[in-house]
């Protein structure tokens, strides 16, 4: 009969494992430690992922606002629009309103001033360049608006015209008198001349007119 005799050359650490496999201390704690890190991980990633779609629905908010104040500033343009219109508009009733009684006395005195053989065709207002600076009216229309304006017409003789210049620069009403131009043209077999005239027009109030 055969006795066999086993000898195990390994170390000893070595020869105590050879029952099954074991991890140790250092093992465990290197595969908790590795799941940390990854639960960390996946927390900093749900954490990102939050804060992402949190930044969409704001983003979300924020392209939605930017539509609504379009809208509200458009809206906003149109409202000026119209209030700078209605502005214009009382604006001018208030200046025809002012100026009703002036108007009403001015083309009086303007039609008194038309002599015969002179016809008027226009009258119109012009805008103000600059402020009048009349030294012989001065100081007595202190307080009169004064705007620039154009009379059109014509006439048979030069003379008619020359009448209505002298009678206009008269008048409490008108100063400095011009003639823009003068054309000649037959009416039928008489002689007769279209006129253009530029003045000074003078808003006088009842005050003015006290003071004249």
């Amino acid at each position: 009969m055969t006795t066999m005799i086993k000898i195990n050359l390994l170390p000893k650490q070595f020869s105590k494992r050879s029952g099954g496999f074991s991890l140790g201390k250092h093992g465990i704690y290197t595969i908790i430690a590795g799941v940390g890190i990854l639960l960390m991980f996946g927390a900093v990633s749900a954490w990102q992922l939050y804060k992402m779609n949190e930044l969409d629905g704001q983003m979300q908010i924020a392209r939605a606002r930017t539509v609504q104040l379009e809208k509200d500033i458009r809206l906003v343009d149109a409202l000026m629009d119209i209030k700078g219109k209605i502005t214009n508009r009382l604006e001018a009733v208030e200046r025809l309103d002012r100026h009703r009684s002036a108007w009403v006395r001015i083309l009086e005195d303007l039609s008194k001033d038309v002599p015969d053989f002179i016809w008027l065709a226009k009258f119109t207002e012009q805008k103000q360049k600059k402020a009048a600076n009349d030294t012989s009216a001065a100081q007595v229309q202190v307080n009169a608006e004064i705007k620039p304006a154009e009379i059109e017409g014509f006439g048979f003789t030069l003379n008619a015209l020359a009448s209505f210049m002298i009678k206009l620069m008269r008048s409490d009403y008108f100063d400095n008198i011009d003639l823009v131009n003068t054309e000649e043209f037959t009416f039928g077999k008489q002689k007769a001349y279209n006129f253009k005239l530029s003045c000074n027009v003078h808003y006088l109030s009842d005050e003015d007119l006290e003071k004249i």
